[in-house]
């Protein structure tokens, strides 16, 4: 597959989840009352934050385990 239709092929994805993603926020604030939209930003917040100290142990632990290959050798 070369660049051309690579890059088009990737810009057709962005475009169709971007819409996707707009058509959806649309539907939530036109369905959902103020309570539950803050019950759902509270939740996702707090589930993104879990997700970041997840990846900051996952960081630390394999930089552990590169430096103690590279002492080792």
């Amino acid at each position: 597959m070369n660049l051309k239709l690579k890059a088009l092929l990737q810009t057709a994805g962005i475009l169709v989840v971007t819409s996707t993603i707009a058509v959806g926020v649309q539907l939530l604030f036109t369905t959902l009352t103020a309570k539950e939209l803050t019950n759902i930003l509270a939740v996702g917040s707090i589930t993104f934050l879990i997700y970041c100290m997840y990846q900051v142990v996952l960081s630390r632990l394999e930089y552990e385990q590169k430096v103690e290959e590279i002492t080792q050798k």
